[in-house]
């Protein structure tokens, strides 16, 4: 049996969540505790992951990451097919850096093939933010990762 501790915090994330959303507010604002990010960084030698293959569907729905034009250290390149960066929901909620990127829908495939079957693909950094959003977010492991 699930802890009941740990339940009532998953019940309390995933109201904050809906609310959230209901009230027309973005979805990376339920993303408030910024402390557990702090050691999810590209600069973090001692991260690990255990890279299982995750549910791009429910993780993009829910706000826990985008897919975006490729980044550039001026803001994004504007071409489409320059590559792709993967803005987690709290890259968009620690700061307006990456909120004005525009979305690149034409390499959803690539990134669902990558989620799905290369997990390992994505740096342990941007993988364990992409966790760590969807669980600020609300979700459970069951929609986190794929089956």
């Amino acid at each position: 049996m699930a802890d009941p501790k740990a339940m009532a915090q998953i019940l309390k994330r995933q109201m904050i969540a809906q609310q959230t959303m209901a009230a027309g507010v973005p979805k990376y604002a339920a993303i408030t505790d910024f402390d557990k990010y702090k050691s999810l960084t590209s600069d973090n030698p001692n991260l690990k992951a255990d890279f299982k293959p995750l549910n791009f569907d429910n993780l993009m729905q829910s706000g826990a990451f985008r897919v975006t034009h490729r980044g550039t250290d001026t803001g994004y390149d504007p071409d489409p097919n320059a590559g792709f960066s993967l803005v987690s929901g709290y890259n968009d909620a620690v700061g307006e850096g990456t909120r004005g990127w525009k979305d690149n829908p034409g390499a959803y495939n690539v990134v669902k093939d990558m989620f799905t079957t290369r997990p390992a693909d994505i740096g342990a950094h941007k993988y364990l933010q992409i966790i760590q959003s969807a669980k600020d977010l609300g979700l459970t492991d069951d929609q986190i990762y794929a089956k």
